[in-house]
């Protein structure tokens, strides 16, 4: 899957919100936020086509679309992307910085703790299979 650009992510939202979404609905959705034409919109829409990330269904003379691809999965690419490109890949670096340079707060302390915990647990568990 290829990099999802900020504009495209904006879209993708709705998408997955609302599930299926006719051009001119998404116009006014954004309305508040961006001031797109509905040509920008349908330029995005096709891109965005050519991706396979959005496809879409007609009814009548209106074209209705819809996210392909599931939010989870975007996360998972951006994510290892950015892993990558900024941190040679290396999670432990990713956290460490994302840690120390965000404010964090008890309860995400809290969930780090049981995440590693629980990981932990994983791993002695397969070492004794």
């Amino acid at each position: 899957m290829n990099m999802i650009t900020e504009s495209e992510e904006l879209i993708l939202n709705l998408l997955w919100r609302d599930e299926k979404l006719s051009v001119m609905q998404i116009v006014k959705a954004l309305e508040a936020q961006k001031n797109w034409s509905k040509q920008t919109i349908i330029s995005f829409l096709k891109r965005m086509e050519k991706k396979g990330t959005v496809a879409f269904t007609t009814q009548g003379r209106t074209k209705y679309y819809y996210a392909v691809i599931k939010r989870e999965e975007v996360i998972r690419t951006e994510t290892k992307g950015l892993m990558d490109r900024f941190f040679g890949g290396n999670m432990g670096a990713m956290v460490s910085y994302m840690v120390k340079e965000t404010e964090i707060t008890k309860e995400d302390i809290r969930e780090l703790r049981a995440l590693l915990q629980d990981l932990k647990q994983e791993d002695s568990d397969e070492k004794t299979i």
